[in-house]
């Protein structure tokens, strides 16, 4: 496996049990709109301690909060950004 990028990463928590159907909503969204240039990219933590929470590399972290928080199964984002260990800890990358 190899490392994450570097980038600005943040923890978002979804509504319990509901990632995938949050990830679906996310998808279409980046889809539909403009949210391209915000979410760059996208990784869901394998350990089950994290499985209402989705790793999102953002290039805006006001704007992409803005579009996030309308979206369905959305509960919060940490506002501050992780560091690349916790990133590749959280993905079980050694």
């Amino acid at each position: 496996m190899q490392l994450v990028e570097k980038g600005i990463w943040h923890l978002v928590t979804v509504r319990s049990q509901k990632r995938s159907l949050f990830l679906k909503v996310l998808d279409k969204a980046l889809k539909d709109s403009q949210l391209q240039e915000l979410v760059l990219e996208i990784k869901t933590p394998k350990d089950s301690a994290y499985k209402d929470m989705v790793l999102l590399r953002l290039s805006n972290l006001k704007a992409a909060s803005i579009h996030l928080q309308r979206l369905e199964y959305f509960q919060g984002i940490e506002r501050r950004p992780l560091s690349r260990e916790q990133v590749n800890r959280m993905l079980g990358v050694r």
